[in-house]
């Protein structure tokens, strides 16, 4: 796309051409977005996403506005854009609800200049105003001019844990399929739930879909090394949640996966296989960091949770596009 154009791919109306930089935005998806489709019948929101400059000389109008992506709580649209900023403009990114007559708020996320225009940004940032109780996340990248999309970010920390003995329970529901870390399904009280209520943020919390990838700096052997311990140090890793939309049109998807015992950890992909809808779907993203991986977790198909092996049966009988 040419900056130096008049106006940009899916604006609303044509922006000045009396600007200091050209931004490259990706809008990747949201997830956690409330259900505003609530009657009986009415499906989940069909969500699209506006981009606008702040600060000093900025339009009320969107420089950039997403496709509608219809009945998801969880839209992934993947959509990128040159905006036109003055220095020191931020960003804003409101997403909404389109019904017939209107359109519902789902929340935003504003950037101020300083957090994106010497780096860029790539990562998640909760929705403001996204609801009562509701935890919503945006995920985007911004790339500066003349500059690549930065890494996302690695979310690491150490978690200090102790039990009374070694016959009491850690409160931790493991699955063990990828043989290099534990994934932790489940939090219940004991340890880690006494850890977490000591964290003044939940950004230090350990949560479902968390990996332990070390125990008191060994990466080896971990469930064993964390049986024998009364008190450990252990190295957390955060998971990251993508919703993908693929389409199954052969019989077989060709993937192989662990099947150790049946998990609640999800389906963990040990093999994407050279050919098939995981191979088909990754041909089709450019960008690496929404593309599927061996080692990847499947936890949901189209809505629903299951187990592992719940989720592969339906994974075999599934047909069409769908999302995982």
């Amino acid at each position: 796309m040419n900056c130096c154009s008049s106006e940009t791919t899916g604006t609303i109306e044509k922006i000045p051409v009396d600007t200091e930089d050209c931004y490259t935005v990706l809008i990747v998806g949201a997830r956690g977005i409330r259900n505003t489709d609530w009657m009986p019948g009415t499906g989940k929101p069909d969500c699209y996403c506006e981009v606008r400059a702040t600060g000093s000389g900025a339009s009320s109008e969107p420089l950039f506005v997403t496709k509608v992506i219809d009945d998801s709580l969880e839209p992934m649209w993947r959509e990128e854009a040159s905006l036109p900023l003055r220095k020191k403009q931020g960003l804003q990114f409101k997403v909404f609800d389109k019904d017939l007559a209107s359109s519902d708020y789902l929340g935003k996320v504003e950037l101020e200049a300083g957090y994106f225009n010497k780096d860029g940004f790539n990562g998640e940032m909760p929705l403001e105003e996204a609801g009562t109780n509701i935890k919503a996340y945006l995920r985007f990248k911004i790339k500066p001019p003349s500059k690549q999309y930065p890494p996302p970010p690695k979310c690491e920390f150490d978690a200090e844990v102790e039990r009374s003995s070694k016959d009491a329970e850690w409160g931790l529901t493991l699955a063990k399929e990828d043989e290099k870390h534990l994934f932790i399904a489940q939090v219940d009280e004991g340890p880690f739930t006494n850890y977490n209520n000591s964290q003044e943020t939940d950004d230090f919390k350990v949560v479902p879909t968390d990996f332990i990838t070390a125990v008191d700096g060994s990466k080896s052997d971990l469930l064993s090394n964390l049986k024998g311990k009364t008190k450990a140090t252990v190295t957390i890793v955060r998971g990251l949640g993508l919703a993908m939309i693929v389409e199954k049109k052969e019989a077989s998807h060709t993937a192989e996966f662990a099947r150790n015992d049946v998990s609640e950890g999800g389906l963990v992909i040990k093999k994407l296989g050279e050919s098939g809808l995981f191979k088909d779907y990754n041909d089709s993203q450019k960008d690496p960091d929404i593309q599927m991986k061996e080692g990847d977790r499947i936890v949901c198909i189209n809505g629903v949770y299951g187990n592992s092996l719940e989720l592969e049966r339906m994974l075999n009988n599934i047909e069409g596009k769908f999302q995982v």
